[in-house]
């Protein structure tokens, strides 16, 4: 490995061990004897209490195995608190993983390290990533080239309590940015335990920031990711930031701040009118608030359209040897196939493929439907290695926004400055 590459890796633990839990030696891939069969390990932080874990162990494994009678997979499930710590402790003691499942925000990361393999020249990448949302594939991009593939994906939906609307006078979940901030205003109202905020935003993170940057047709930073001067401090991102904060302010939304209730639990009893949230509150709700009834919509559309913001996980190769490389990558292809792709929706992982075909393993999920839908125009957060600190810098300069300790305008200003010298560090 380089030098240069070793050095960023250690660089990156200095900032990981202090908050990362139980970093210990990352096991080393097995099967590397030079037998005809070749042994890859498969590193991920699939849910051991969902029905995930067991569809990964007992089913698509498996599958893999049988059609591709040369190549063993060790699955190894790790708590997701601590992956990305042991990735790159793993990293820097090389006895990295073969193949992993990974969080959308660890690509740009692990790229920059130089540890994985480059993916547009292997044979079927460039069908395969046709066949995916291209929000989720942007998240493999980094510096030109592609690293991954997406895995499972998810994105926000409007859900809205039809009870509050009426209550309100609003007969239908808003379709454009206009109206729905008319309804958050119209639906907010009340004392104490009659107390109704219009919309909460659980948080100022680019999660919860960038539906509303993007549909005002702002962004975090340029379209080469280079700089964030005018597209972070530029007058679309600062019209969405001032609409949040001046709502905040007049007391039509909540939650930015701590000490609010939470979104579902919110929507549920009827002291929010609307939030934005993703597939997993479906059957949260179903479980938790089996009589509550309640509307799923598409986020309205701002002056850009309607634009959610990207979540999921992707799959990379490491850098390894070249015939655990191979067979990583015929388990990543089987990974992106039809029938992987069903079985892990079915186990709650909704699927990257633009087409999934009518399964009926699917029975009951047409809830997706709509989170599909939206994720067409979804778009992806900053795929940069520096942007955990970069979404940091822009949370706290908005909480002092919204706390009134500068102008939304120096909050700009100023994450701009810190986004810059990040990119340029």
């Amino acid at each position: 490995m380089r030098l240069k590459h070793l050095a960023a890796i250690m660089a990156a633990l200095s900032i990981l061990v202090g908050t990362a839990v139980g970093c210990g030696t990352a096991p080393a891939p097995s099967g590397k004897t030079g037998s005809p069969s070749v042994t890859i390990t498969f590193w991920n932080a699939y849910s051991e209490t969902d029905n995930e874990e067991k569809t990964i162990v007992n089913d698509i494994i498996p599958a893999f195995e049988r059609s591709h009678p040369g190549i063993k997979v060790q699955n190894v499930t790790l708590p997701y608190s601590n992956m990305q710590a042991k990735l790159f402790t793993a990293a820097a003691g090389k006895s990295l993983p073969d193949v992993a499942r990974l969080d959308i925000i660890w690509m740009p990361q692990l790229a920059e390290l130089g540890v994985l393999v480059p993916q547009q020249s292997l044979p079927g990448w460039s069908d395969l990533s046709k066949k995916v949302f291209s929000g989720p594939l942007s998240t493999n991009l980094y510096n030109g080239k592609y690293y991954g593939l997406p895995l499972d994906t998810n994105t926000k939906v409007l859900f809205s309590n039809p009870a509050v609307l009426k209550a309100h006078g609003i007969d239908h979940p808003p379709t454009t940015m206009d109206q729905f901030i008319a309804d958050i205003k119209q639906a907010s109202g009340g004392t104490g335990k009659n107390r109704v905020y219009g919309y909460t935003l659980p948080g100022d993170s680019l999660w919860q920031l960038i539906p509303w940057i993007d549909s005002f047709g702002g962004s975090v930073l340029s379209p080469d990711q280079k700089t964030a001067t005018g597209y972070l401090n530029g007058p679309k991102t600062f019209a969405a930031i001032n609409t949040l904060v001046s709502l905040y302010k007049a007391g039509y939304i909540t939650g930015i701040l701590p000490g609010a209730t939470g979104d579902m639990d919110g929507l549920a009893k009827g002291e929010y009118a609307f939030i934005d949230e993703g597939p997993w509150d479906v059957p949260s709700m179903a479980k938790t608030y089996p009589k509550v009834k309640y509307n799923l919509s598409l986020w309205p559309a701002g002056p850009a359209g309607s634009v959610q913001v990207v979540g999921g996980e992707d799959i990379g190769i490491f850098s390894t040897d070249s015939a655990h490389e191979k067979a990583a990558w015929e388990f990543e292809k089987y990974m992106m196939s039809t029938e992987a792709q069903t079985q892990m929706q079915a186990a709650g992982q909704m699927s990257v493929l633009k087409k999934l075909p009518s399964s009926k393993l699917l029975a009951g999920l047409d809830y997706f439907n709509i989170f599909r839908k939206q994720l067409v125009t979804a778009k992806s957060r900053p795929s940069v290695p520096a942007f955990t600190k970069i979404e940091q810098d822009i949370e706290t300069e908005v909480t002092k926004a919204v706390q009134g300790h500068e102008s939304v305008r120096q909050a700009l200003d100023k994450a701009t400055e810190e986004a810059n010298a990040l990119l340029a560090s």
